[in-house]
């Protein structure tokens, strides 16, 4: 069975080889790498967004100042009694509380009084902005595969920018959580789009690379939100500092291309080949019969693809046991990779350092990760990561519950799922053919954030039930390896650009059992 499997591999590395982007343009060249670098600056302004919310909402201590009946729990109503108030205490009665904002001057809680019977809305407003994601990985993942990368890439930027500088004057609770849904929309399209080009972009041979190096941007948008949260003190100036950066992205109206083997795929070869032809100078390649190659593979394409994209052919016979599986393993996913990195963020009483630890520990393991799908593929770096992190929680609640062991145990729990979270992008992507990526990579990352939906309202289970928080960010990714199972390996293959190259079949799945 492990010849017959590296036989197929070995099959699949001939059939690399007569890539028609990768014969034309090399596998990586000076091209490639513009648009490397130029596109996963995006991916900064995903930390800023989705990790925001640990300098808005931090713990606050509060006391009432003044009460609304005529008789006060400690005999009147009026800030006299305050020594007897006491600290983070509810009254049913209280007219206005004060605020000890510790390193903040004015934050969302001391603004809108977000505590007591009003506390949930702390956690439903960042449950708007990844129900914002959701719908915008459904949204942007069709319109990408519709109408094509580089338009909806530009409008997802500029809505990402025009509400980012709307949040810091919204009047009310109400504006700042509608405005941050719009915001998580627009995040989710720089996201899924902008991946999807450097995974269309890259030769096979560095998709892994490139698709690790991909999440580096974000780690460090991760990194530098204490920075903006210790420069700017308010709530105002702190969301205004984080929406300056990404003007820097108006760039992409005079620097981005379309994807060409989007162009090919949907029959605007005339298109593809002016950028093609450009690329191959850029990378010092032939210019010749360029055109010629690219109708040929249009052509090929276009015969297998009789009707415009849509999400139901997730579900077709040959792609039915991917999505599902993908599906699954992104949503588990999305509840380890975030609420992980809450309870690691959570080890330290200065906001400012654990927030920045928690991205930098993540550093090495997406590092990591290159050499592991490289050298060992997709799959079975998904199905170890998964596996040792899902161990090593789970062995929270059996362990003494001393620091160290917290501390090591929980860093090798958000290590691992950062080396999942990074994986799952690159083997999803090589998964799907070209016509559907983007609605599949949309799919899957909607899953995701139905999973970060729920991340957070599982950790506090831990003040009613504190063993049970840790069995399910345990025993989750271990369900994720099993599933993991059932899918191919996808290292060194060609990318599928018709529903009709995609050719797996039960005995396919019956083999990669049988190997493990």
């Amino acid at each position: 069975m492990v010849q017959t499997l590296q036989m197929i591999l070995a099959q699949a590395e001939v059939k690399d080889n007569n890539d028609a982007f990768s014969r034309i343009l090399g596998q990586l060249g000076t091209w490639q790498m513009i648009i490397f670098l130029s596109v996963s600056l995006v991916k900064l302004s995903s930390g800023w967004v989705q990790m925001a919310i640990l300098f808005l909402t931090p713990s606050l201590k509060y006391w009432c100042v003044e009460f609304k009946s005529s008789v006060a729990p400690f005999g009147n109503n009026t800030a006299s009694s305050i020594g007897m108030v006491i600290n983070s205490t509810c009254y049913k009665d209280c007219e206005r509380y004060d605020y000890d904002t510790g390193p903040f001057d004015r934050t969302i809680v001391s603004e809108w009084d977000l505590i007591c019977e009003k506390r949930w809305l702390t956690s439903f407003t960042q449950m708007v902005l990844q129900f914002g994601i959701l719908i915008g990985s459904i949204v942007f993942g069709f319109m990408s595969d519709r109408f094509g990368r580089k338009i909806t890439f530009l409008v997802s930027v500029t809505t990402l920018i025009a509400f980012g500088f709307a949040i810091p004057f919204s009047p009310s609770y109400v504006f700042f959580t509608t405005f941050r849904f719009f915001l998580g929309m627009a995040t989710a399209g720089t996201m899924v789009v902008s991946f999807v080009i450097v995974m269309e972009t890259v030769g096979p041979k560095y998709r892994e690379l490139l698709g690790c190096l991909f999440q580096i941007p974000f780690i460090i948008g991760h990194m530098t939100v204490p920075v903006f949260a210790y420069f700017f003190r308010t709530w105002e100036s702190y969301t205004l500092a984080l929406a300056v950066p990404p003007l820097m992205y108006l760039g992409y109206f005079f620097l981005l291309t379309e994807s060409p083997r989007w162009l090919v795929s949907v029959g605007r070869v005339e298109e593809a080949s002016v950028i093609v032809t450009k690329a191959a100078q850029i990378n010092n390649r032939p210019t010749t019969n360029i055109k010629e190659q690219l109708s040929k593979l249009s052509q090929a394409i276009n015969s297998n693809v009789p009707e415009k994209p849509n999400y139901l052919q997730l579900l077709h016979r040959s792609l039915r046991v991917k999505t599902t599986c993908c599906c699954f393993i992104w949503f588990i996913t999305g509840i380890t990779f975030f609420g992980l990195n809450q309870y690691i963020g959570q080890t330290s009483p200065d906001p400012f350092i654990s927030v920045g630890a928690a991205g930098a520990i993540q550093i090495p393991s997406i590092l990591a990760s290159i050499g592991l799908i490289r050298y060992f593929g997709r799959r079975l770096t998904t199905i170890t990561a998964s596996g040792f992190g899902g161990v090593c929680i789970i062995a929270l609640a059996c362990l003494p519950n001393t620091f160290a062991i917290q501390l090591t145990l929980g860093t090798l729990g958000v290590s691992c799922a950062s080396i999942v979270a990074t994986t799952i992008y690159i083997f999803t992507s090589e998964l799907y053919p070209t016509v559907v990526r983007n609605m599949g990579m949309g799919a899957s990352s909607t899953a995701m954030r139905i999973g970060s939906m729920l991340a957070p309202f599982i950790s506090n289970l831990s003040v009613t039930v504190p063993w049970l928080p840790t069995v399910i960010f345990g025993l989750a990714p271990i369900l994720a390896a099993a599933l993991c199972l059932l899918l191919p390996e996808t290292k060194d293959t060609l990318l599928p650009d018709s529903i009709n190259d995609v050719k797996i079949k039960p005995r396919n799945i019956k083999l990669a059992l049988q190997t493990m």
